[in-house]
Formats: C-alpha cells, sequence, structure tokens
C-alpha cells in the first residue's frame, strides 16, 4: 500500500513538474500538433519550447521531426500540382514536343526528389506512403512514355 501511494506522489509531482514548466508543457503540445499533422504549428512551437531550455529533448524531437515532415509534405504537394499539370497536358489534343519536354522534365523532378527527402523512422507512415504513391506514379509515367519510345 506504500509502495502505490508513493507511486501515485510520484506521479503527481512529475505532472505538476510538466505543468508548471513551460518549455515542457509547450513541447507537449507541440508533440500533439504534430501527431495531428499540423507540422508548422508543431515545429513553432517546438522551436520556442527548445528556446527556454536546451535540455528539453522532446522539444528537439520534435523540432526536428516537424522539419522534416514540412519537408515530405512540400514534396507531396509540389508532386500534386506537377501530376496535375502532367494530366492537364496530356488532355490537349495536340502534344507538341515543348509539352513533351515539359513532362519529361516534371517527371524527373518527381523522380529524383523523392530519393532526396530526407529518412527518418519516426515520420507518419500516411506522408511516407502517399509520397511513395507520387513517386510510383511517376515512375510508371516516365517508364510508359519514355522509355518505351528508346
Amino acid at each position: 500500500m506504500k509502495k502505490i501511494i508513493l507511486f501515485l506522489i510520484l506521479i503527481f509531482v512529475i505532472f505538476l513538474y510538466y505543468f508548471f514548466n513551460t518549455s515542457y508543457r509547450m513541447s507537449l503540445e507541440a508533440k500533439a500538433y504534430y501527431e495531428f499533422g499540423e507540422y508548422s504549428k508543431a515545429k513553432e512551437l517546438a522551436q520556442k519550447a527548445y528556446k527556454k531550455n536546451r535540455y528539453n529533448t522532446m522539444a528537439f524531437t520534435v523540432l526536428t521531426q516537424s522539419k522534416i515532415a514540412e519537408i515530405w509534405q512540400n514534396y507531396i504537394k509540389e508532386s500534386n500540382e506537377y501530376l496535375f499539370d502532367i494530366e492537364s497536358i496530356s488532355n490537349k489534343k495536340v502534344i507538341t514536343k515543348k509539352d513533351k519536354i515539359k513532362i519529361k522534365m516534371m517527371l524527373e523532378i518527381i523522380i529524383g526528389e523523392f530519393h532526396n527527402l530526407p529518412k527518418s523512422k519516426l515520420l507518419d507512415e500516411r506522408l511516407k506512403q502517399k509520397a511513395k504513391q507520387n513517386y510510383t506514379k511517376a515512375v510508371k509515367l516516365y517508364n510508359g512514355i519514355f522509355k518505351s519510345r528508346s
């Protein structure tokens, strides 16, 4: 019984420490934003928390992972835009040589940038899957359009 009471007191003290320590409270809030996919808000809060306390490893981790997630998010956004542009060009009645070169460049950017994305085991799997999906689509299009004519 004494052990249980001591354990509960210890948990309460830890809770108070996190509650009244603004750096740790901010890092917990940043972690929540990160988990909900709001990476820029998470990065902003984690940066503030880390500035307040350089020994706050949670803030540093959330800050680092938020930066990486933003890079992946930007890749997904840009690759979606390129794929949309490619689809718009391919829906034209006449596709010029200039259009083909433009499509090739966009596909090469999507493919090349995927390999330059920073790796992280802590990254949200949904980001990885969406990026991989866009990459795979670009590779299939590239191989279907440009490899078959070589």
